[in-house]
């Protein structure tokens, strides 16, 4: 695999920090989480994106504890933190003192507001609020509305969680040249705002409407569904799914696109249609779309438009996306052990030689504290030592 031989350290956290350890370890490194252990109980909080992940439990306020973790850091490739700025460091696990440990460590630090700034810096925080201070929440709008966070996908995990694997794999390929390695400040709001690159350059250009005030015009941008050619649409319900709305999403943004958009609707040869790009005419447009595409259910429409260039397509739940034709038939999805039936996100881009893993199953929480221990050349009676001293706890394994 890609990563095979990468070791990983990760101070188990929630959100960005997981999911990037675990786009490492779906593409093969050793991927070692470390979890808290508090008065010799394991205090874990199971992230669910830990696949294929290991798992110890280690006690880091106690002397040998935090010995044996940077004992690991010496023979390890990366380690991540998920913590606020100073957490680690009043730990005894920031970079300065690891990367004394290791000069070939890659650190990689998740945070929300980043390591330094203003006051910003040392202040809680959740995704929408790194969106809403990187520019980016204003771009979620429609129309006169406020701002809708896209769940939470915006700044935890594309600006976040996927900055930080990429700053890891970057320091990867730079260190096979220099033998160093260096500290990776990952922030979710200088991720949020990267990811959203194109978004300011087509507001510096014009491109994206723009009001007085600075802020989106939603009523004029079309990829914020301003036109009738680009908006979700609520089809006629469904006699096999009864009380459940089902949309098609539409977005035939160029002329040749949109013909064929008016083709599947039998507008095609209507007289005295308005022009694609008259906005005055959108409104009315768009009233007309919805009652063209309440008269069929969701999937008599995406039959119709099916092998088009009409740029329309059918809005699927996760459940129905991961059994679409299209999808299965690219892998896109894959059981989740453990759970019959479930299925999820297989591991992506899809690598021509060495792709990732198979969705494997999380670690259970300290289960696998002395067989990594050693793997990482410790003793038998040394990790039999420090297990008894409480330093570390290990955890039967789940059988789930």
């Amino acid at each position: 695999m890609a990563l095979a031989g990468v070791r990983v350290l990760e101070l188990e956290g929630l959100g960005p920090g997981p999911l990037a350890a675990c786009v490492l370890a779906d593409f093969g490194a050793d991927v070692v989480t470390i979890c808290r252990v508090s008065n010799g109980k394991v205090q874990s909080q199971e992230d669910p994106v830990s696949r294929g992940k290991r798992s110890i439990a280690v006690d880091l306020k106690s002397p040998e504890g935090l010995a044996a973790v940077k004992k690991m850091v010496e023979k390890a490739d990366v380690f991540i933190e998920p913590f606020r700025p100073g957490v680690v460091e009043r730990l005894g696990l920031g970079p300065e003192d690891l990367c004394k440990l290791n000069p070939r460590l890659i650190y990689g630090r998740m945070t929300g507001f980043g390591q330094g700034g203003t006051k910003f810096a040392t202040m809680a925080g959740h995704d929408n609020n790194y969106l809403a201070l990187s520019g980016t929440l204003d771009f979620f709008r429609r129309g006169q509305d406020r701002p809708h966070p896209p769940a939470n996908y915006g700044a935890d995990y594309a600006g976040g969680g996927m900055m930080l694997a990429m700053g890891v794999l970057l320091s990867l390929l730079e260190r096979a040249q220099s033998g160093k390695g260096q500290v990776i400040d990952a922030a979710m709001i200088d991720g949020a705002n990267y990811v959203a690159l194109p978004l300011y350059k087509w507001a510096q250009s014009g491109f994206m409407p723009v009001k007085p005030d600075g802020h989106m015009d939603a009523e004029k941008y079309i990829l914020v569904q301003a036109s009738h050619f680009c908006e979700a649409y609520l089809c006629k319900e469904d006699p096999k799914k009864p009380g459940s709305q089902q949309y098609m999403s539409v977005q035939a943004i160029e002329p040749q696109f949109y013909k064929v958009l008016l083709k599947g609707l039998n507008l095609d040869k209507e007289q005295g249609l308005p022009a694609q790009y008259d906005k005055s005419a959108w409104p009315w447009m768009k009233a007309r779309f919805a009652s063209i595409f309440a008269t069929k259910t969701r999937d008599e429409w995406a039959e119709i438009f099916y092998g088009t260039d009409a740029c329309a397509v059918p809005v699927l739940n996760y459940m129905e996306a991961a059994t679409h034709p299209h999808n299965v038939a690219r892998g896109s999805f894959a059981p989740t052990p453990g759970k019959a039936g479930a299925l999820e996100p297989a591991p992506a881009p899809k690598l021509s030689r060495t792709p990732g893993s198979a969705p494997r199953r999380n670690p259970t929480p300290g289960g696998d504290t002395s067989k990594v221990l050693l793997d990482y050349g410790f003793p038998s009676a040394e990790v039999k030592d420090l297990l008894g001293k409480g330093a570390l706890v290990e955890v039967s394994q789940s059988k789930l």
